[in-house]
């Protein structure tokens, strides 16, 4: 049995969509013809629906609580909007083939190898309603949907078959029925409905998903009324956010910037990385930091940015904040292992990627009240890192590569919040977090949003 796919029946997340637009150029300078009888009709027409605009996650840490689904539930139904409850997760998957050929296959024969892939499992109904007819059609008929960058990463196309691994530890086969731009299935790798999940054994809701919103403060207020938006056990995720600063990436862009590897998982639950790929990805041991004698093996993209971090955090003073006995021995970088706060799902930890540095691990505990000085905080954001401060665990130790400048993102975090350069800086409408929306699905690491 796959230890692994038994474990990854279902990580939160849900995600929403961007309705696509078509602008239609007219040349003034172009003659007119004149029309001089009706048109007749060679065709039914038919009925399109848009993609829904706003929609709602709420979720909680591991699988989706019996209190929380039912609460959730109630103020969808206060606010005369729909609601069901949906499947985030993490599974494996072990080879993409087209006909006879073998696109991609994990290393071992044994089908213990595998790559982890984001998975987002919703009744068709709903997929229909926030990522469009043309993906729950795919959908009901049965096959699979997989984002495009996913697809890329793989060198997959619509009509080839990928074999995924069941909680069992047998291989189930899916055809690719559609490659979707990533804006239309949220930042998630593979769409299937709760149907298909049940054929994998991922039977555990993660979340309750709302959508058909005609009015945001209704739902607002109905989410309020149940306390939905202040208990810190739970998240609510609104398509219409903006973005957190410490904000995680998706897994399909982790893999981009940083590499797809596959990997194995022991009896004992342990995790073993493709060797390739780590020779290719890290150091081949600890190397020590100049300006601050950290030593961690970090992933070789992300050591300039943790580099430039740690030498503007010295020269501002604040290197006496880094607690280099605890750091150096029981923080670092690389670390395959699975989540923490996951409990049965299986969520590999961004850490397998050797993405993220911790440091000062007992005063900075995870679930513990954040006690760095913010301004060493945001020079991290300035270099590209979100903060796990602010996650819906606190997991202040916790620096993550992002690839991207967080330090300007103007957001209300509960610790740290950046500030603003002037009295009227705010952020521009197109950093929503819509399109994005179920890109936390197969993580578990959830920021504070």
């Amino acid at each position: 049995m796959n230890r692994f796919v038994k474990r990854s029946r279902g990580a939160v997340a849900l995600t929403i969509v961007v309705a696509s637009f078509i602008a239609v150029r007219i040349d003034a300078a172009a003659p007119l013809t004149q029309i001089m009888s009706a048109a007749a009709a060679t065709a039914t027409a038919d009925r399109i629906f848009p993609p829904a605009i706003d929609v709602v996650s709420v979720s909680n840490l591991g699988e989706l609580t019996a209190g929380t689904r039912d609460l959730a539930l109630a103020a969808a139904g206060e606010a005369g909007v729909r609601a069901v409850e949906g499947r985030g997760y993490s599974i494996g998957l072990t080879q993409v083939t087209r006909g006879a050929t073998v696109i991609q296959q994990a290393s071992g024969a044994s089908g213990r190898w595998q790559f982890p892939m984001s998975v987002t499992a919703l009744p068709v109904e709903a997929i229909a309603s926030v990522m469009g007819a043309e993906v729950s059609s795919v959908v009901a008929a049965g096959s699979v949907v997989m984002g495009q960058s996913s697809a890329d990463l793989r060198g997959a196309r619509t009509g080839d078959v990928v074999d995924l691994l069941t909680i069992s530890g047998a291989v189930r086969s899916f055809t690719i029925g559609l490659v979707a731009s990533d804006t239309v299935v949220g930042g998630t790798e593979i769409v299937i409905s709760t149907g298909q999940a049940d054929l994998l054994g991922a039977t555990t809701p993660t979340r309750v998903l709302i959508y058909g919103i005609s009015n945001r403060q209704s739902i607002e207020d109905a989410m309020v009324k149940r306390g939905l938006t202040t208990d810190r056990n739970v998240r609510v995720s609104r398509s219409w956010d903006l973005r957190s600063p410490d904000s995680t990436l998706s897994l399909v862009r982790t893999k981009q910037l940083l590499g797809e590897f596959d990997f194995s998982v022991s009896t004992t639950d342990s995790v073993s990385v493709d060797p390739a790929w780590s020779a290719a990805n890290l150091p081949a041991q600890r190397v020590t930091f100049a300006s601050i004698a950290v030593k961690a093996r970090c992933n070789n993209s992300i050591s300039a940015d943790l580099q430039a971090a740690l030498t503007e955090i010295a020269a501002n003073g604040l290197g006496g904040q880094i607690d280099l006995a605890n750091t150096n021995t029981y923080g670092g970088c690389y670390n395959p292992r699975f989540n923490r706060v996951a409990g049965n799902l299986g969520n590999l930890s961004r850490h397998t990627w050797a993405q993220a540095i911790d440091m000062n691990t007992v005063t900075n505990c995870l679930g513990c009240t954040p006690t760095w000085d913010c301004r060493l905080v945001r020079i991290f954001r300035a270099h590209n890192f979100a903060w796990g401060g602010n996650f819906l665990s606190r997991d202040g130790m916790h620096f993550e590569w992002v690839g991207e400048a967080r330090h300007t993102l103007q957001y209300p975090s509960r610790y740290c919040p950046n500030v603003p350069a002037g009295p009227t800086e705010s952020q521009p409408r197109e950093q929503s977090i819509r399109p994005e929306f179920f890109g936390n699905d197969g993580w578990n690491e959830l920021s504070d949003e």
